[in-house]
């Protein structure tokens, strides 16, 4: 009599697995081929498979904190929908340290299942105090399996536009690189480092760090003051690209503050927008870079973008 229904219990299990390989053939929901849903290049096995048309790879960590879920929201709609860079993988990570609040323990549990896109690093949450090296010390043990050319570090009110990062990147050196925006800006060399609201180093760089312990309790400024004075003391500041006025912070018409040498109108050729700080600033930034042209016409809503203007 236990027979038949131990016989129906395997016959639904195996009729799921295989409606779950068709669906998801590469083990899971991702949006770009193999890539989870942040990503707007590929990861390792992807890469793989481009491997004679990639010469770029580049790892993002964007630093948030675990509340922050609407910001991560936003953010990964506004990066997987980029275009895809051309020969170049692009991978972005969210980048928080211990999660300590009962909510967000399982509250960010499940973005981890949803999108494989955050780096839960062993350090207590701080912006000043430590978590720049967290992030880069760890990088290299991470990912010892699948090396990057170049790790990147940005915050979550910065908006990178990955094509041009990659291109901007191609053909620089791939030791001892350092780039960003060098601030202050039009100031005395010796004292300049990149803007925290994004930089770049190459991969030996941050293996440098990993294996520099001492790093660790070097942070009595802000973050990139840190971070500049680390590459000038262990005699690492030697490859420096600048990107002004490519990357800059963000500006408009109705703003009280003056353009000046890291603050002006959106440009064409942007690596990086700074001080999104609210939805407005986040919207004309992604409506300037075309980023709804993908939007298709539809008897279900009628869409005004140049008047700002929404109706169903």
């Amino acid at each position: 009599m236990a027979t038949r229904p131990i016989s129906l219990a395997l016959l639904t299990v195996i009729l799921l697995a295989v409606i779950y390989l068709v669906a998801f053939p590469d083990g899971g929901f991702k949006l770009f081929g193999s890539s989870p849903s942040c990503a707007t290049g590929s990861t390792a096995s992807s890469a793989i498979q481009l491997a004679g048309a990639v010469d770029v790879r580049v790892l993002i960590g964007i630093v948030t904190v675990p509340g922050a879920y609407e910001r991560r929201a936003l953010l990964r709609l506004a990066y997987s929908l980029q275009p895809r860079p051309v020969r170049a993988v692009v991978d972005v990570r969210f980048v928080l340290c211990a999660v300590d609040k009962e909510e967000d323990r399982i509250l960010v549990s499940l973005e981890i299942i949803a999108h494989g896109d955050i780096l839960v690093l062993d350090c207590t949450e701080n912006m000043n105090d430590g978590k720049t090296y967290a992030y880069f010390s760890a990088v290299p043990r991470l990912f010892a399996g699948s090396p990057y050319d170049y790790v990147g570090k940005t915050d979550d009110d910065t908006y990178y536009r990955v094509a041009s990062l990659a291109d901007s990147l191609r053909g620089k050196a791939r030791r001892d690189a350092y780039h960003g925006y060098l601030t202050p800006c039009h100031w005395r060399p010796e004292k300049q480092y990149m803007s925290g609201m994004g930089y770049v180093v190459s991969w030996d760089v941050a293996e440098w760090i990993a294996a520099t312990p001492a790093l660790r309790d070097d942070h009595d400024d802000w973050e990139d003051v840190n971070f500049g004075g680390w590459l000038r003391k262990g005699g690492r500041y030697k490859n420096v690209y600048n990107e002004e006025p490519r990357m800059y912070d963000y500006w408009d018409r109705e703003m009280d503050n003056d353009v000046n040498c890291f603050r002006h109108e959106h440009t064409p050729d942007t690596v990086a927008v700074h001080k999104l700080k609210d939805r407005l600033k986040w919207a004309r930034t992604l409506h300037y870079f075309n980023a709804t042209q993908g939007l298709r016409p539809s008897k279900m809503y009628n869409v005004d973008l140049q008047n700002n203007m929404y109706r169903v």
